[in-house]
């Protein structure tokens, strides 16, 4: 009798434990978090930048790095994210439909890696990983959907705002929190001034394996009381221009071969080993180029069904966005 009632309350545990899963999560002390912020200027892409609140910011894989390149001991070229300096990459879109004109302000940031230990086991094990955030603005300049995706393509995630019609959310799109891939992230952003620009989406990372795990506003001029770091601005073009010794220049991405495109050094050897047979690609979860239209870079597709590769491209983004259900 003794057992089963032990064997009952375990269950019971694990019961509540999971359906708990899309509570929002505690945030962490402020020992363990650290905020990236951007210079202020009078540009978009800086009166709009997000802040990155990033845990357990100790270890050196989880700080906001510099993509960068030296030569080794043999003249080889070695690329690697520095994380002694931060640095955001920023660029600006447009795009129009039946609906009206948008802005797309895309940010990216890189780590040195995601660990590929055991304990804990990484599935997206490997170096120079990456997230984009794309924050989208209607004609008013006014936030009308956040969207982030690791630079693989993975764990992508959207949060409609209060400035977002409903026409055109996704059919059945509930407000509450959501769970996105394990993660709890809230329904909707609600902007209560009157500036949205004022306002700060701040994006919850955790260590690690770099997920987000939570998603705020915050008033830009009252930060949250952690400690903050100013990462450097630049534009995306400088990713295939990193300076390498005295005279030279080479690209974060490969340019020849079967992986042009792709994140130097960024190899997903577990990712690989378990997907790639039924996703149908050998290269899955490899981190890789955004291009600015579907002619430049590789295909970035954020659908693992492999008939849904150009609909759920990101480089082409009312297609993506279709496919995901927002009818902008």
């Amino acid at each position: 009798m003794i057992y089963n009632k032990r064997n009952a309350l375990v269950l019971l545990v694990s019961l509540l434990l999971s359906a708990c899963s899309v509570l929002p999560p505690v945030q962490p002390p402020k020992t363990k978090l650290v905020l990236y912020t951007l210079q202020d200027e009078e540009t978009l892409l800086s009166r709009y930048a997000p802040v990155f609140a990033i845990e357990d910011a100790q270890e050196s894989y989880n700080r906001i790095g510099t993509p960068s390149a030296k030569l080794g001991p043999g003249k080889e070229e070695i690329i690697y994210v520095d994380p002694k300096t931060p640095t955001v990459y920023a660029r600006e879109d447009q795009f129009v439909t039946r609906k009206g004109h948008y802005t797309n302000l895309i940010y990216r940031i890189h780590f040195e890696e995601v660990p590929g230990g055991f304990a804990p086991y990484y599935l997206g094990a490997g170096k120079n990983v990456g997230l984009l955030f794309i924050i989208t603005l209607n004609n008013e300049n006014e936030p009308v959907l956040y969207t982030s995706v690791h630079t693989c393509g993975c764990y992508l995630a959207f949060v409609p705002t209060s400035y977002t019609p409903a026409d055109v959310l996704p059919r059945g799109w509930k407000k509450e929190r959501q769970d996105v891939y394990s993660e709890s992230l809230p329904g909707l952003l609600d902007h209560r001034s009157d500036a949205p620009e004022q306002d700060k989406v701040v994006f919850v990372i955790r260590g690690g394996n770099h997920r987000v795990k939570d998603i705020w506003l915050a008033d830009g001029g009252f930060l949250p009381d952690y400690k903050k770091i100013t990462a450097d601005l630049q534009p995306f073009g400088a990713l295939e221009m990193l300076p390498l010794g005295d005279l030279w220049a080479t690209s974060f991405y490969e340019t020849t071969g079967p992986r042009k495109g792709y994140v130097k050094g960024s190899y997903k050897s577990r990712e690989r080993l378990y997907m790639s047979w039924w996703a149908f690609d050998w290269q899955i979860g490899e981190d890789k180029k955004l291009g600015r239209n579907t002619f430049d870079g590789v295909t970035f597709y954020t659908s693992l069904k492999p008939w849904a590769r150009e609909a759920s491209d990101m480089r082409d983004f009312v297609t993506f966005a279709e496919y995901w259900g927002w009818e902008f």
